[in-house]
């Protein structure tokens, strides 16, 4: 075999290994970051079911408060 070809064959091997562990890496990155967003998700959901709580509370101290009901 011609060296050139070898030395082309190197490095197109040595590209497609650095190809094949990037991808590997940015695919681990990014399923990671799905799980932070599923965690965040879960906890802005609680978060908005304690608001909505916190307003109902509201709502009746004002009603008892006030003797009538408050419109929404």
């Amino acid at each position: 075999m011609d060296t050139n070809l070898i030395a082309i064959l190197g490095v197109g091997i040595a590209l497609a290994s650095l190809m094949i562990t990037s991808q590997r890496a940015t695919r681990d990155e990014l399923r990671h970051l799905g799980e932070r967003i599923d965690r965040l998700s879960k906890k802005v959901d609680l978060l908005a079911e304690r608001q909505a709580k916190l307003e109902g509370l509201l709502e009746g101290l004002r009603e008892a408060m006030t003797g009538r009901r408050v419109s929404s």
